[in-house]
């Protein structure tokens, strides 16, 4: 079984119709502006909780656009399958992928709205991906949006998109405004999770305060991500969430597999000084490195360097695969025989990266 960990949909498409919020929250719902479905829709509204200046620079409108027909076009008109479930099914038989996780592409407007509007905002989302996946529920999972900017409720958001909507996943944000994930309003959440036996998957992306100082998509796009990720690693691991959750797993996106080893370095190396001040270090009972080899999980890239140490220190049962379909920087439909034709990775690792693992963490 090959299974594909991200994947996005085009629901900025149809904003006036994922988030037709009830009250007292509908004064938010989306305005569309003009006719059509498509990249060039136009919405009024004020959901987008980014910084105004890093929302502008990672702005890549061109890509999609079908007038400016970048590389002939095809990018553009894939995206169709982000809201068209049965183009999707035929999209991914390209690809030989049997099930797929799908997140929105705005990820940041269902799940970093602030108190009750930003749980209106995640349930919104859910309900209508739910209904989206109507009758292809065995082949496309979402991944449930939890309601960072509003944590008390992020649990019963979870439980609600498990128990009722029949969701595999949820989603943890790296870090919303000031509060990073060791936050103990988060600590519900992760035990939710762990009671239910569900991953959280980290999904950057790619704005706040650590991007949002670039003033393009170029220089957005090769930071964002792992400065997304970054903090949400560092504070899993060396806030204690892992120590006090063992059974919690944390997959991260758009990184590689290669990105985790820099950081088990030098936490690892800090470590041999720290472990000696209880008041920093206290919530740790072993090295930062065997935290991330338990809790943690990664996506390769199917063109990525040598994954031998990736596969030696993370674990050959912690690496994943992605598409990234249908966004303009995704492998498809080339990722899975990519990874196939990798000399640096046995058979039996590359059956784990394109299903086995992924199949193990979401019960399947």
């Amino acid at each position: 079984m090959i299974i594909d960990l991200d994947s996005h949909l085009r629901e900025g498409y149809f904003y006036d119709e994922v988030y037709n919020l009830p009250e007292p929250y509908a004064r938010f719902t989306p305005q569309k502006m003009g006719d059509g479905r498509n990249h060039n829709t136009k919405f009024v509204h004020s959901l987008d909780p980014g910084d105004p200046q890093g929302r502008a620079a990672h702005r890549h409108p061109y890509i999609y656009d079908p007038k400016v027909n970048w590389r002939n076009g095809e990018i553009a008109e894939r995206q169709v399958a982000g809201y068209d479930m049965e183009r999707r099914l035929k999209d991914i038989k390209k690809e030989g992928i049997d099930k797929e996780i799908i997140f929105p592409t705005g990820i940041n407007i269902a799940t970093e709205n602030i108190g009750g509007l930003g749980l209106a905002c995640a349930q919104a989302y859910n309900n209508w991906v739910a209904k989206l996946v109507k009758g292809y529920e065995d082949i496309f999972l979402p991944a449930a949006m939890a309601p960072a900017g509003c944590p008390e409720a992020m649990a019963g958001e979870l439980h609600r998109c498990v128990k009722e909507l029949g969701f595999k996943a949820g989603h943890l944000v790296p870090y919303v405004g000031n509060r990073n994930v060791d936050h103990p309003s988060f600590y519900p959440y992760y035990q939710e999770a762990e009671e239910l036996d569900v991953p959280l998957f980290c999904h950057p992306n790619s704005n706040g305060e650590l991007t949002d100082r670039f003033d393009n998509f170029f220089k957005t796009h090769v930071l964002g991500r792992v400065m997304n990720c970054t903090p949400a690693l560092i504070a899993l691991v060396l806030g204690g969430v892992f120590e006090k959750f063992p059974k919690l797993k944390v997959a991260f996106f758009e990184c590689s597999a290669e990105w985790p080893l820099y950081w088990m370095h030098r936490m690892d190396d800090d470590w041999e000084w720290a472990k000696d001040f209880p008041q920093i270090s206290g919530e740790l009972k072993m090295a930062p490195s065997e935290y991330v080899k338990r809790n943690c999980y990664v996506t390769c890239e199917a063109d990525e360097g040598d994954m031998t140490q990736s596969l030696k220190e993370v674990g050959e049962d912690h690496i994943l695969m992605a598409t990234d379909f249908p966004h303009f920087d995704s492998e498809y439909p080339h990722t899975v025989s990519g990874i196939r034709e990798r000399a640096d990775l046995t058979s039996k690792q590359k059956d784990k990266i394109l299903g086995e693992n992924a199949a193990k963490i979401l019960n399947l």
